[in-house]
């Protein structure tokens, strides 16, 4: 994506702009350095975080060799959203006021003088002085045109800058909320079951087909603390009439655990 100077000067101007309620301080910040991302890590947003994320390492990346002083990844305190992460870029780039460079020039077709002779220095155009290299207009580092070619991408809501990043971060929510979930459920029975009977009942629940987490949720959001807490109790029964089977086999009709596959009860 190419953008036009007018997208990018707007875009330095904003990112420039300090808030009011600016708080991470540095010296550097909206004078060279901009504001480009935030994402409130208490905020709970996946999207967010992986955008960030992503963002973060795109925009690194196309910092290069220049990524520690071109790119400031900043934390502070916000009233009301906790911490933030605040991804801070050099907007212009900087230049030597002065250069070592030797006279060259741009000779027109079929012009043989020197550099220094008179018609070069009035008719021939004049590449580098030997004083400054300055360009003619201000450029803009590689990280901040990165910076606003993303954000541009994401103004549609629910874009997404790393489709793999994001699952795996949805993944990740979604386990540790049916983890939460399953030890709110087993709370219930906390003076009756061993722990070994809670990891087998909770490994019976989690590889059961018909459960609801296994063939209609995916997003953490899904998870509802009373479906699991009723599903657990319907694994947990089954795992204790089956035990009770068992004994039944082995005490009552006398069969070893190793005929148990060969017999069954009416």
């Amino acid at each position: 994506m190419e953008l036009d100077r007018d997208t990018l000067k707007e875009a330095a101007e904003e990112a420039l702009t300090r808030p009011s309620d600016a708080m991470f301080y540095d010296e550097r910040l909206f004078d060279t350095h901009g504001l480009v991302w935030h994402w409130a890590e208490s905020g709970g947003d996946i999207l967010a975080e992986s955008n960030f994320h992503a963002a973060l390492e795109a925009i690194t990346g196309a910092a290069g060799n220049d990524a520690g002083e071109h790119v400031i990844d900043g934390s502070e305190r916000h009233f009301a959203l906790g911490y933030i992460r605040a991804l801070y870029v050099q907007v212009y780039e900087t230049f030597e006021e002065e250069c070592e460079c030797e006279p060259t020039w741009e000779h027109e077709d079929g012009c043989g003088e020197d550099g220094e002779s008179w018609y070069c220095q009035n008719f021939c155009l004049v590449e580098c002085d030997g004083e400054k290299c300055l360009p003619d207009e201000q450029a803009y580092t590689p990280a901040f045109v990165e910076a606003v070619k993303l954000a541009l991408y994401l103004k549609g809501d629910g874009a997404i800058l790393d489709d793999s990043d994001y699952s795996e971060r949805e993944s990740e929510a979604f386990e540790a909320a049916m983890k939460e979930a399953v030890e709110q459920a087993q709370r219930e029975y906390t003076l009756v079951d061993t722990v070994e009977e809670d990891e087998a009942i909770a490994q019976r629940f989690y590889l059961d087909d018909s459960t609801t987490h296994r063939n209609q949720w995916c997003r953490p959001e899904d998870v509802s603390w009373e479906t699991v807490a009723e599903e657990y109790g319907a694994a947990r029964d089954a795992y204790f009439e089956e035990l009770a089977t068992e004994v039944y086999r082995w005490n009552i009709l006398g069969y070893s655990p190793d005929q148990l596959g060969l017999f069954s009860v009416a």
